[in-house]
C-alpha cells in the first residue's frame, strides 16, 4: 500500500487522527527512569529503550503512529541513536506507523544520505526505516529531490516544513507576496499531485501549525489533496477549535500531533490520583482522542 492509504486507514482503524510524538527530556522522565538516567550516558541510553517500549505499549492500543524527534536521541551521540532505532522498530513491530522528525534538508549529496538512512534503512539496513519524514525544503528544488525519489522507492511519506507552529515562523514564512509560506505550499501540492494513493490523498503531507487554525482553511485550498500534519496541541497552546479546515468531510486529511501535554501528564495535579504514570499518561491520550472525536474517522 502507497503511504497515504496505509496512513488513512490506521487512523480509520484506531478511530482517531491523534499523534504523539516521543520527545525524551532525561530530567522529566516518569520514575524510575528519571533516577536510571542520571548515571551516566550509556544508561541514560539503555533507560530511553526500557521508557519507550513501556510508553508505546500504552500508546498502541489508542493512536495509529507516532512521532519520535530525533534530536532528543542524537545528543545521547551513538547510544541516543541506537535508543532511537529501537523506538522506531518497537513502534513498528506493534503495528504503529513512524513519522520520524528530523526535520532534514540540505544539498542534494547530502540529502541523498539522509534519505537512504532514514527512509530506506540505511546502507545494507543499518537503520529502521521510518514510514515517512519531516523535510526542510527551504534549500531548494535540488535539496528536496533526493528524498522525493527515496519515497518514491519504498513508497513512505514527506512532510514539509510549510508554516510551523512555533511563534516566530512569521519571521520568514509570511515574507513576501504570495508569502514564501504560500509558494512552498504551492509547490508540495504540484510535487505530490502525481504521487496519490487509492484514497486519493497524497503521499507528500505538509506541516501546518495546529496553533494557526485562522490559516488552515488557506492552506487547505492551496493543498486540497495534502495530508497535513498539525502539531502544537496541547502544551503549546493549540486545541481542537478551528481544526475543521484541515479534515474532509469524512474525517480524513490530516493528523495532530500532541508532545509534551501526553509526555508530562504524569506530573498534573488533577491526575495524581491515578495510581501510576501508566495510568496518567493514558488518561491524557483519552483526554486528546475525546477533544478529536469530532474529527474522528472510522473505517465503512
Amino acid at each position: 500500500m502507497k503511504f497515504p492509504d496505509r496512513l488513512f486507514a490506521a487512523i480509520q482503524a484506531k478511530g482517531t487522527p491523534a499523534m504523539v510524538g516521543l520527545d525524551p527530556r532525561l530530567n522529566r522522565l516518569p520514575e524510575p527512569f528519571r533516577q536510571q538516567a542520571e548515571q551516566g550516558v550509556s544508561q541514560a541510553a539503555a533507560t530511553l529503550v526500557d521508557y519507550h517500549r513501556a510508553l508505546l505499549d500504552l500508546l498502541a492500543p489508542h493512536v495509529a503512529i507516532i512521532k519520535p524527534q530525533s534530536a532528543f536521541f542524537e545528543q545521547l551521540g551513538a547510544a541516543g541513536i541506537e535508543a532511537l532505532a529501537d523506538a522506531i522498530q518497537y513502534a513498528k513491530d506493534l503495528g504503529l506507523l513512524v513519522l520520524l522528525d528530523a526535520k532534514r534538508g540540505d544539498i542534494g549529496s547530502t540529502s541523498e544520505a539522509y534519505a537512504l538512512s532514514y527512509l530506506e534503512g540505511g546502507w545494507n539496513n543499518a537503520f529502521p526505516a521510518a514510514d515517512a519524514l519531516t523535510i526542510n525544503p527551504y534549500l531548494g528544488e535540488d535539496a528536496c529531490q533526493p528524498f522525493l525519489d527515496a519515497a518514491d522507492r519504498s513508497q513512505t511519506g514527506l512532510f514539509f516544513l510549510v508554516k510551523t507552529s512555533n511563534p516566530g515562523a512569521g519571521c520568514f514564512q509570511d515574507h513576501g507576496s504570495p508569502s514564501l509560506a504560500e509558494v512552498v505550499a504551492a509547490k508540495v501540492a504540484d510535487w505530490g499531485a502525481t504521487r496519490c494513493g487509492e484514497n486519493g490523498w497524497s503521499a507528500l503531507g505538509a506541516v501546518v501549525g495546529a496553533t494557526r487554525p485562522e490559516e488552515l482553511g488557506h492552506f487547505r485550498q492551496l493543498m486540497p489533496h495534502t495530508p497535513l500534519l498539525l502539531p502544537g496541541f496541547g502544551f503549546q497552546g493549540g486545541g481542537p477549535e478551528g481544526l475543521a479546515p484541515a479534515f474532509a468531510d469524512d474525517g480524513l486529511g490530516a493528523v495532530v500531533n500532541a508532545s509534551r501535554s501526553i509526555l508530562f501528564a504524569f506530573e498534573r495535579d488533577d491526575l495524581q490520583h491515578l495510581p501510576s504514570w501508566e495510568a496518567r499518561t493514558e488518561a491524557a491520550v483519552l483526554e486528546m482522542k475525546a477533544a478529536l472525536a469530532p474529527y474522528a474517522a472510522t473505517s465503512a
